[in-house]
């Protein structure tokens, strides 16, 4: 497969799984061939299945048009990385007032931290850092352009020590294998008085339920989970983590301009 063109995905790219909550399959919400858009017929939460298998998956992370779709060209203007300014901004705003306490030496974690820009503004703040990014690529780039401390693994297999006073997961959780196994690791990493920050698209918001198979965000080859406010509380709880709080606002600046994303506010239950 070239790593200059987009993959095709054929059907032996992909696998069936069952909802990570009830274990049920679930039922057809759009055939998007290979793909599938389902619904768990007990808690509602969507999911894709079939799905990319995790060697797919890699090479589609791998891709470098993946992440220069997410910031631009690197050194040029564009509207992505304005965006992820405003958001940086925004979101360690909220993550000093969730902490309630000096953000100097406290310890942040960012799963999926991609080239690391949000963690270099939080170590300008104070925070001591570090990354875990699935991307070898970009976890190379902030390990060796901003110096940052970066896994290249799954946050379950990641070599971390203690605990954290802040942990984020910026449009991560609907990539991850399984989100009940990726709340408890966190659970297992997040301080007793700490906070966990996400963001992610949701399935109830205006454009999906407007635009159905049609809408920009539902991106099957990586978006693999799809949230709404009720099925994130009912996911976290199953491991045993509280969603204290969902920002839906586009005129939030932690969730500027983004009509289909919200974002979230967790703690230890």
């Amino acid at each position: 497969m070239s790593t200059d063109a987009a993959p095709t995905w054929r059907r032996e790219d992909t696998e069936a799984v069952p909802c990570c909550v009830c274990q049920r399959e679930g039922r057809p919400v759009y055939d998007l061939d290979p793909f599938g858009v389902v619904r768990c017929p007990r808690c509602s939460l969507v999911f894709v299945s079939p799905r990319l298998r995790p060697e797919a998956l890699q090479r589609l992370y791998e891709q470098p048009q993946y992440h220069q779709g997410v910031y631009g060209e690197e050194g040029r203007f564009s509207p992505a990385m304005f965006l992820q300014q405003q958001w940086t901004s925004g979101r360690l705003a909220l993550a000093e007032r969730e902490l309630g306490r000096p953000v100097a030496g406290a310890r942040m974690l960012e799963v999926g931290a991609g080239h690391g820009l949000f963690l270099a503004a939080a170590r300008e703040k104070g925070y001591d850092v570090t990354g875990v990014e699935l991307s070898e690529t970009a976890s190379a780039h902030a390990r060796e352009t901003l110096g940052l401390t970066m896994h290249s693994t799954q946050l379950q297999e990641a070599p971390l020590e203690g605990r954290f006073d802040v942990v984020c997961a910026w449009d991560t959780i609907e990539h991850v294998p399984d989100p009940v196994q990726f709340w408890k690791a966190v659970r297992g990493l997040v301080a007793d008085d700490g906070v966990v920050l996400f963001s992610t698209p949701y399935f109830s918001s205006l454009p999906s339920r407007a635009l159905r198979q049609k809408w920009w965000t539902l991106k099957p080859t990586e978006h693999i989970w799809h949230f709404t406010p009720k099925t994130h509380r009912s996911v976290a709880a199953a491991a045993d983590m509280r969603v204290t709080r969902t920002i839906t606002n586009p005129l939030s600046r932690s969730n500027f301009a983004r009509l289909d994303s919200l974002v979230g506010v967790a703690r230890r239950a």
